[in-house]
């Protein structure tokens, strides 16, 4: 009887190990994953709702990060001076559990600092150049450390509302052949980046609905094709 005891004990304990040590696997596995956040400062930033929406929603993105680097959406977001420096969200080699999870928390804490920094950021240009502020996170992740691994995400808070290069105030992308004409036009110019299997959730594109109902449905149709031709699967793409 005692010896039936003792394997149980043992079984038990070799179970417990291995549950374990897959969760560390898989929380291992998210924390490396390569991200960037967009930052609309333009008229994005004078919605009330805007800050809300960055303090809700950054931190659990950033819990499936292992690094993070930063992009301002202005009127010229391409060599704009509201810059962020990338961070590394890592909690360290430290044999201590806790003692990582607390840097790791003291970290996330600071990559969302420095997002909302972004969102007073003003580098005195005019207009909205989202376009841009797309294309240079697309060129900050290419320069993610070699450690990072798993799929790469994006976070955008923004209402998509582009006015440089092609002004889409008029919302009239109701047809697919407008819609196709756009996105050829950027790409003869360009302007698509390449976001090639990443993740992209974007957040304050619903407050549209607010001053421009008619133009979301359009709108949202218009940037499921720019991401599609950046190479962003379906699958990947939420606007919200």
């Amino acid at each position: 009887m005692k010896n039936l005891l003792i394997r149980a004990c043992a079984l038990i304990t070799t179970l417990a190990v291995a549950v374990l040590g897959a969760a560390a696997c898989s929380g291992e596995q998210e924390s490396t994953a390569a991200c960037g956040t967009v930052i609309d400062t333009t008229g994005f930033a004078e919605i009330a709702k805007s800050e809300e929406l960055i303090k809700q929603q950054l931190p659990g993105f950033l819990g499936k990060c292992g690094w993070v680097a930063y992009a301002a959406i202005t009127g010229s977001s391409v060599g704009s001076s509201c810059q962020q420096q990338s961070l590394a969200l890592q909690g360290g080699n430290n044999d201590n559990e806790l003692v990582r999870k607390k840097v790791r928390e003291e970290l996330i804490g600071q990559a969302g600092e420095r997002a909302r920094g972004l969102l007073t950021c003003n580098d005195g240009s005019s207009g909205s150049d989202v376009l841009g502020g797309l294309q240079m996170i697309a060129d900050r992740l290419d320069d993610a450390p070699d450690g990072a691994g798993g799929q790469r995400r994006i976070i955008v808070f923004s209402d998509l509302m582009n006015n440089k290069g092609i002004n889409f105030k008029s919302c009239d992308f109701g047809e697919p052949t407008a819609r196709s004409g756009v996105v050829d036009k950027l790409k003869s110019g360009g302007r698509i980046p390449d976001l090639g299997g990443v993740a992209v959730t974007v957040y304050g594109f619903n407050l549209l609905e607010e001053r421009r109902p008619e133009c979301v449905p359009p709108l949202k149709e218009l940037w499921k094709a720019i991401f599609a031709a950046a190479g962003v699967d379906e699958s990947n793409l939420r606007i919200l």
